[in-house]
């Protein structure tokens, strides 16, 4: 019986969330995003063109490279809302943006397979001065410039315990990340719980 009463202390003193798996694989997948992010600003630099990081969500498991452009006067083009697009202005906007890819090439270290998330980690949603809206889906790219200067940026990553804000500011070479454990209130409606913490941290980041 004092066995049994220690080991249920013992887990009763373990926070949810903050040393398991699950965390060391966010943590895991933060680390190499801050990696991929300092790597595009210097390639942009060294090659002196605009560079990207881009996160395709469609993916399973979800993958994400880094590109650079074919010099740093590539125009970007304005980003529409498509619910309020007619199909003609969406396939469109869709050859603008194939051939915004078609500028664009993987670095090396890219260049043979993408970068893979593992299973239990997703990105849920990615905002940007460029975006200026939450994408949830779809393959998503942050831009880097040569001059130092990137999209300033939000990336939100989860598992099924927690949610992690990947903040890349536009001139500051940092980045910043915030760590929101979900309550069992959030677990009944994770997806619900998931998109109403991304909107009050977005319209937080906005004012900022």
């Amino acid at each position: 019986m004092v066995a049994l009463v220690l080991v249920v202390m013992l887990f009763t003193l373990i926070p949810v969330g903050s040393g398991g798996g699950q965390r060391a694989r966010l943590q895991e997948v933060i680390f190499e995003f801050d990696r991929a992010v300092r790597f595009a600003v210097n390639e942009s630099i060294l090659r002196n063109s605009i560079t990207r990081l881009s996160i395709d969500m469609d993916k399973d498991p979800m993958e994400y490279v880094v590109e650079y452009g074919t010099s740093a006067n590539i125009i970007l083009p304005q980003i529409e809302d498509e619910t309020r697009m007619s199909i003609k202005d969406r396939e469109q906007q869709l050859k603008l943006f194939k051939s915004l890819d078609s500028q664009f090439s993987r670095v090396d270290e890219f260049a043979d397979e993408a970068k893979k998330l593992p299973d239990d980690v997703e990105v849920i949603g990615i905002a940007s001065s460029y975006l200026n809206l939450i994408k949830a889906d779809g393959n998503v790219s942050i831009y880097f410039y040569p001059t130092g200067e990137r999209d300033n940026s939000l990336i939100f990553i989860s598992t099924e315990e927690e949610l992690a804000s990947f903040d890349i500011p536009p001139f500051e070479d940092i980045t910043n990340v915030d760590y929101y454990t979900y309550s069992q209130t959030d677990l009944v409606n994770l997806e619900d719980s998931q998109d109403n913490k991304m909107k009050d941290i977005f319209e937080k980041w906005l004012k900022d």
